[in-house]
């Protein structure tokens, strides 16, 4: 039977996870397990639960540069009501995680969506 075959596989991949996590010294329910793994088949994006990594300002920030081509922090500071200190410090997060892309240097510097 494949739905039973794709439960089983589901409940697998949970109690793996879950186990796997514990292990690393992660304090995780298996219903926390199964939220985050249930999310990540609807996105296929399992590995990089952005919404977990980012804090709110982070995210607003990444929000706003996917509704627009590219933007100065300056520009993302006043759109999204974000100090612009904070911003500076939420797109050198994304950047490191390779969600963002600084295009030029100094007063020029601008940043788009990768």
């Amino acid at each position: 039977n494949p739905k039973y075959l794709e439960e089983m596989k589901r409940k697998t991949l949970i109690e793996s996870t879950a186990s796997s996590l514990r292990m690393s010294g992660i304090n995780v329910t298996d219903k926390e397990v199964e939220q985050i793994v249930k999310q990540s088949i609807n996105e296929k994006k399992f590995h990089k639960n952005i919404n977990q990594i980012l804090s709110s300002k982070q995210l607003a920030v990444l929000e706003y540069l996917t509704k627009t081509k590219e933007a100065t922090p300056g520009q993302i500071a006043d759109k999204t009501k974000i100090a612009r200190p904070t911003v500076n410090q939420a797109l050198d997060k994304l950047i490191r995680l390779k969600k963002v892309e600084r295009i030029g240097m100094g007063r020029g510097t601008r940043y788009k969506i990768l």
